[in-house]
């Protein structure tokens, strides 16, 4: 009998027979693994559980804790979710798939949910994942998917494969039901072992479960009641445009043309940034600093010099700082874990020369403020600062929430915001557009176009930003007196036609090839849109270019 060498990633190297399979492999690798194994690449390629593997090589495995394969452990639970739901509320319950919400996801069901109710879909669940029923895929064209869908009543999958590029599309079935996924699925229910649901009286259900940062957890749910009335507020934005889901934006450019949808988007937003200086505003005499922070690629730099204008229109005058101007000499920063620079870190940042500069601003000083160079790695005082009647500081940067940077001032002289693209556009009811993405596609275009960085430089360093995201960014969220939304409904449509080409160029032997693969499959669903009719204070022309504050 012929043998093969499999490596694995921590560069163990096992002798099988060749043919083996990889559920074969994983049964005898598994009591070495403390969760279950959902995914598997051999030299780069995704292969299944029943794939035979024919010739030696590396092979990567992907539990619960890794990205690959969180993803496709939320995907299957949703579907099983789903598959559940509809068993014992109906099948003409209309389920839709909304946002990440406390390491879950919020679930919004078309009618009222009894707790006992949720208990009977927990308890369905369960036994479907102790039965390991399958996740089947298959093949078939797109007319054939469309009318199917046609038939079952549901328009949203039929809006959005009315507009893909590809003549056959791949379906899932799993318990008798069918469905049209956005990527890979588990090979059987026997994999979702790790899951609750937790009741939102009046809204749906939470669907918790491990994400990637919990160390294989189900997290105790906590209702961040801020958060989720904001997020209520912004899909409402959704249903006033009548643009929900992608299939409706589509239909929406080609009936309405692209330049309405653009002028509507930025109007929406500009509102609310207005509405929130006119709140500090009316409380000038206390607000002294304006805090403005969010995660990576939210739309930072651009919201705080949009809130400046509008300051300066009721009266303030206000002056902007950006926390990168206060980082630590390059050479005193401090490592993480690893023994790499932890540039995420608060630790970063020169706080004490933060909270000194702003302390003798507020008491009406001058002060030399720093620019940081980023070439040399050091700090350049050049510019001098004094705050005049009616002065107001907007500071912005990661970490802009923590108090320990402003702990010198008192918190009624404080305003804080957090902002997000909150994204309440679907593909469909069932897949989800993931808000981290929406971020990373910003992120990839920008460090193209002005860093000079890879696509597969970004894709790569991703998960290293979206951990510091988890430590230094989103414990602060509730502390914020407003949450404010930088995701604009056209965005994507524009995204598109900057980072297909990017995506495009990651080749099939990069590790990140499959993260771009899955990108592509979503943004070959919508229709390309033309970034001419974008206004030059859009929060996306800080992104791809164009921008006012260039």
């Amino acid at each position: 009998m012929e043998h093969i060498i499999i490596t694995f990633e921590n560069g163990v190297k096992k002798e099988y027979e060749k043919g083996i399979k990889l559920k074969e492999i994983i049964d005898d690798i598994k009591k070495d693994y403390k969760f279950d194994i959902i995914s598997a690449k051999f030299k780069n390629e995704l292969i299944g559980y029943d794939d035979a593997i024919m010739k030696s090589g590396t092979l990567q495995l992907f539990d619960i804790t890794t990205s690959q394969g969180n993803k496709i452990y939320e995907r299957g639970l949703i579907y099983l979710f789903e598959t559940c739901t509809l068993r014992v509320l109906g099948k003409e319950t209309k389920i839709k798939i909304r946002h990440p919400i406390d390491k879950g996801i919020y679930c919004e069901i078309d009618k009222k949910v009894t707790e006992k109710e949720v208990e009977q879909i927990k308890e369905l669940m369960i036994s479907k994942v102790k039965a390991a029923l399958p996740f089947e895929q298959l093949e078939t064209s797109r007319i054939e998917a469309i009318n199917y869908f046609k038939k079952i009543k549901r328009e949203d999958k039929v809006k959005t494969l009315s507009y893909t590029t590809s003549n056959f599309v791949k379906l899932y079935k799993f318990d008798g039901v069918y469905n049209y996924i956005i990527g890979d699925l588990p090979s059987n229910a026997s994999l979702l072992k790790q899951f609750d649901l937790t009741l939102l009286e009046g809204k749906g259900i939470v669907l918790r479960f491990p994400f990637t940062y919990t160390n294989g957890r189900v997290l105790k749910y906590t209702n961040h009641e801020k958060y989720v009335n904001s997020l209520e507020e912004y899909a409402k934005w959704g249903e006033l445009l009548n643009i929900n889901n992608l299939g409706e934006l589509n239909e929406a450019v080609i009936k309405r043309g692209a330049g309405e949808i653009i002028n509507l988007a930025e109007i929406l937003q500009d509102y609310k940034l207005i509405s929130i200086a006119q709140e500090i505003a009316k409380k000038n005499d206390e607000l002294k600093v304006v805090l403005l922070s969010g995660p990576s690629s939210s739309g930072k730099t651009t919201t705080a010099k949009k809130l400046a204008l509008y300051l300066k229109t009721l009266g303030l005058k206000p002056h902007h700082l950006s926390l990168d101007d206060y980082f630590l000499e390059r050479v005193d920063t401090p490592l993480d874990e690893y023994g790499k620079p932890d540039y995420e870190s608060v630790r970063c940042l020169d706080i004490k020369l933060l909270n000194n500069q702003m302390t003798k601003l507020l008491k009406g000083d001058s002060v030399i403020i720093p620019t940081y160079n980023f070439i040399t790695g050091k700090k350049e005082f050049t510019k001098t600062l004094k705050l005049e009647d009616n002065g107001i500081l907007i500071i912005e940067g990661l970490h802009a929430l923590n108090d320990e940077l402003t702990k010198d001032v008192s918190s009624k002289n404080k305003y804080k915001i957090y902002i997000s693209p909150l994204i309440y556009l679907n593909i469909d009811n069932d897949n989800r557009i993931s808000l981290t993405d929406i971020r990373l596609l910003r992120r990839m275009v920008r460090d193209y176009y002005t860093r000079g960085h890879s696509p597969s430089s970004t894709l790569s360093s991703w998960q290293d930003v979206r951990r510091g995201e988890e430590q230094y960014v989103f414990p602060y969220q509730d502390d914020a007196n407003v949450i404010f939304n930088t995701f604009l409904v056209y965005e994507l449509g524009v995204l598109k036609t900057y980072v297909e080409p990017l995506l495009y160029s990651v080749p099939p032997e990069d590790p990140e090839y499959h993260t771009a693969i899955r990108l592509l499959e979503i943004l070959k669903l919508v229709l390309p849109i033309p970034s001419q009719d974008i206004p030059k204070l859009s929060i996306l022309r800080e992104f791809i270019g164009g921008s006012y504050f260039e």
